[in-house]
Parts: C-alpha cells; sequence; structure tokens
C-alpha cells in the first residue's frame, strides 16, 4: 500500500462538505473517482451509491461487501485537513470528518493496492448520521454479497459483533396558558408535568446492556405566562431487544401518567430506528477479521456495543456484517483527529481480508 497516497485522498475526501442530508456532491465525486478505478457504479432511488469490483487474480465468484457512509455531521463546511507527524486534524473550528471519509480513503487504498481479491461491492450510503438513512432507505435487492464489513469504528483492533435495539421518543405536552402574577391557578404548566415525568425516569445507564436519555426540551414563551407548549426529544437503547421494550414502555406509561395528574395532553410519538443483532464470534466473517489483524500484528478486541452502524441494516437483510475500526478519535467534535499509522493498520487489515478470500 502507498502511505502517502492514502493520506492523499483522505485530505482531498475532507475538504469536500458533505453535512448531512447535504452529501449529494460528495457521493458524485465518488461515483466519478471509482469509475476511473474501473468499478461498475449505480445509484438507488435514494442516492446511495454502489460500486461493483470484479475479481482480481482470483477465480473467486463470491463477492463481499464493504460499507462506508458519505455524509457528515456538523460543522463541516471548509473543512482544512492539517497533516502532522502522527495525525491528522482540522485547522479551524470544524470536525475533520474522519468519520467516515478515513473508513472510505482506506478501501479505496485497499481497492488500488490490493495484489488479488474477489470480486467486491463498495457500498458508499447517504445521510448516516440522521434518521431514517441511507442503509434504511438501500434497495438490498441489488446486493449480492452475503457477507461484509462496514468500515466504521474507532480503532483498528474493534471487531463489533453487535448493536442495540434504539427507541426515540418525540413527546409533546400541552397545558394551558395563563399570568404568571395575576391567575396562575388558571394555568396548567406544561414545563412543569415534563419535569415531574423526567424526575421519574430511569436516565443514564441503567443495566451493562441498556441506557436512556431525555436529549432535547423546548417549551415556553414568556417568563410571565404559564407555559402550554413543551416538546421533549428523548431515546432508550438496549442490546436485549426485550429490555430495550420493556424500557420504552415504561417510559411511555411514565410520560403519560404525568400528563394525566396535572390534566394535561400528551401526545407521544415512539419510533424503532434500530434493533438489535448480533452475529456469532466464531462466524466466518468475524474469523476472517480475526486471521486479517493477527498477520498483521494487532490483537483484536471482538465485542457488542451500545452504538449503531450500518452493520444493523445489513445484517436484518441477511448480509452478515463486522464493523471495523478507521482509526480516529473524538468523532462528532471539532477536536477530531485521524491517527496516521492506525489508517495505515486498517488499510492492511482490509487489504489482507481480500487477499485471503481471493
Amino acid at each position: 500500500m502507498d502511505k502517502e497516497r492514502l493520506i492523499s485522498s483522505f485530505c482531498d475526501f475532507v475538504k469536500i462538505p458533505s453535512e448531512s442530508p447535504n452529501d449529494q456532491e460528495f457521493i458524485k465525486y465518488m461515483e466519478n473517482l471509482l469509475k476511473k478505478e474501473g468499478a461498475n457504479t449505480i445509484l438507488d432511488a435514494f442516492g446511495n451509491l454502489l460500486a461493483r469490483f470484479e475479481a482480481k487474480n482470483s477465480s473467486s465468484k463470491e463477492p463481499i461487501l464493504f460499507c462506508c457512509h458519505a455524509d457528515t455531521v456538523r460543522p463541516g463546511v471548509g473543512i482544512q485537513p492539517v497533516v502532522e507527524k502522527e495525525f491528522i486534524r482540522s485547522k479551524d473550528e470544524t470536525i475533520l470528518g474522519a468519520d467516515d471519509k478515513a473508513g472510505i480513503a482506506e478501501v479505496v487504498e485497499m481497492l488500488r493496492s490490493a495484489k488479488k481479491h474477489p470480486p467486491i461491492e463498495f457500498l458508499i450510503v447517504r445521510c448516516e448520521e440522521i434518521s431514517p438513512g441511507g442503509a434504511e432507505n438501500l434497495d438490498y435487492k441489488l446486493i449480492k454479497s452475503k457477507m461484509g464489513y462496514v468500515i466504521d469504528m474507532d480503532t483498528p483492533d474493534e471487531i463489533v459483533i453487535g448493536g442495540p435495539t434504539y427507541y426515540v421518543f418525540h413527546i409533546i405536552y400541552k397545558g394551558k396558558s395563563a399570568h404568571a402574577g395575576m391567575c396562575p391557578e388558571k394555568g396548567i404548566s406544561a414545563i412543569q408535568v415534563a419535569t415531574t415525568a423526567i424526575s421519574r425516569l430511569k436516565l443514564g445507564r441503567i443495566d451493562l446492556e441498556s441506557t436512556s436519555n431525555v436529549g432535547v426540551i423546548k417549551g415556553g414563551q414568556n417568563m410571565n405566562s404559564i407555559p402550554e407548549d413543551l416538546e421533549i426529544y428523548a431515546e432508550c437503547r438496549s442490546l436485549d431487544n426485550k429490555k430495550a421494550e420493556k424500557i420504552a414502555e415504561e417510559m411511555t406509561n411514565i410520560f403519560k401518567k404525568a400528563a394525566e395528574e396535572f390534566g394535561a395532553h400528551v401526545s407521544i410519538e415512539r419510533t424503532t430506528s434500530l434493533e438489535a443483532y448480533q452475529i456469532a464470534s466464531d462466524s466466518k466473517v468475524v474469523q476472517i477479521a480475526v486471521n486479517a489483524m493477527l498477520k498483521n500484528g494487532i490483537k483484536p478486541d471482538i465485542k457488542s456495543i451500545a452504538g449503531g452502524t450500518d452493520a444493523t441494516h445489513l445484517n436484518h437483510y441477511g448480509i452478515q456484517t463486522a464493523a471495523l475500526g478507521i482509526g480516529a478519535r473524538q468523532m462528532h467534535s471539532t477536536d477530531e483527529y485521524a491517527v496516521i499509522e492506525e489508517m495505515v493498520a486498517t488499510t492492511k487489515i482490509i487489504t489482507t481480508i481480500v487477499e485471503d478470500l481471493a
């Protein structure tokens, strides 16, 4: 592999803005680049990009999938990457965009440097950072692979084999407005209703597999008015699907009961953003990654995580998929940085994977 080419490609990629959902320009850039690398490309109705590469120095007919996402979080416009001795950072007050353009650069370098490989499908999805995203809207009939790897975790030793069920709540409380000084008893405070409910929730880490959180509260108009309207965005998640369902039901009941106590109206929208999955640690897709890491002097860290990746959706659609690291830290913040030698390590790992499969 070519380390300098890897760094150069990554820096080129992050300079192209792709704040979710505005990632079409970068998708088009990658489509043109991958065509030049010899791919046949397809865009599905949602705008996800699938690039197919024929086998190289291999008689294998079974394709392998690699998946990354095109979009970034904000602030991601005007990124200026700065290459230091060991790290790559952004120059100004922006994210770097290593999540997930480091993964894309690593797959591109693997495609360029692998001496042999089976047929490869390279999927770059849109809008992973928001929901519903590209993997949820993907035309899965286009995918021929039966197993694959999402390149979107932190460190190159990670092999993620499980993820959570994830519920998202949008709660709207409707109370009754009144003058806060003249006749507060005529009002119903939506803020008081909401804070009563929130005080009864189990928040943070509930057990080793489960968490819940209230992330956004918006309400009130004037300091001297009883607030009539308030909305809440909350979540819960668990690696155990039944636990997640139980926690979500408990939260729903708490939000409802508080409204009843105060005589307020409540609207609760609860959606399932992710559904828990688990693949066996001795499955083929995991053991291939384990062997590739060991060949490159890296001790594998096989685990399940409470965060979501596109591997969740791929697994539920029958594509056995593990998630691997990209070599980045502090993602989703302006302190984000990429670790150059870890990017190199990931590239070597996935190159070993495809060469072994050849």
